[in-house]
């Protein structure tokens, strides 16, 4: 009998029944962006085929900022994972950081995954990964995004994805892809 003609329960539990993937190679821009405004730069969906099954998402997103909105360095890049208009996959409790820096983190924010910015970001655009296997408890078509952040003291600046450079040399100029895969874990 061919796998084809097997149904998702022939399948051992951790086996992968399908997969979504998404990929967005297109250069744009998001005004007005910080760690409390993200903005969604990829999505997919998918229906799973058990209450019981998980998704496991993985990729990376390509994020910079606008050099013209901003030309220092941001306090970090970041991804915000999102399962319709929940989030998920990033830390509910930020009390540690009270602990550790001594300081009030009452107003700190969960992120899934950061990375450092690397200099001017305008010309040196960062792919960020994230990774997380969800619970949605549900057979509905489900609809994850993916956010991206820039965060520089609370202030809002344009952030760029997929593209960076500077406009007045055209060897600086890059353009990457940002990444999303979705898989269907049997439970």
């Amino acid at each position: 009998m061919g796998l084809t003609q097997l149904g998702p329960g022939a399948f051992p539990s951790g086996a992968v029944l399908q997969t979504i993937n998404a990929t967005d190679g297109t250069a744009a821009s998001y005004a007005s962006t910080d760690s409390a405004n993200p903005e969604t730069m990829i999505s997919a969906a998918i229906t799973p085929s058990s209450t019981s099954n998980k998704i496991l998402l993985t990729g990376f997103l390509s994020i910079g900022g606008l050099y013209s909105s901003y030309s220092g360095t941001y306090h970090y890049i970041g991804v915000r994972l999102k399962r319709g208009t929940t989030v998920i996959g990033e830390p509910t409790d930020m009390s540690t950081l009270t602990t550790m820096h001594g300081g009030d983190a009452s107003d700190a924010r969960g992120m899934h995954s950061t990375a450092k910015d690397a200099g001017y970001t305008a010309s040196k655009v960062q792919a960020v990964p994230f990774h997380f296997l969800d619970s949605p408890s549900t057979t509905s078509a489900t609809t994850y995004n993916i956010q991206g952040v820039i965060e520089r003291d609370g202030s809002a600046y344009t952030m760029t994805k997929n593209g960076g450079g500077y406009n007045y040399n055209n060897d600086e100029l890059h353009i990457a892809t940002c990444n999303l895969t979705l898989m269907e874990i049997k439970g």
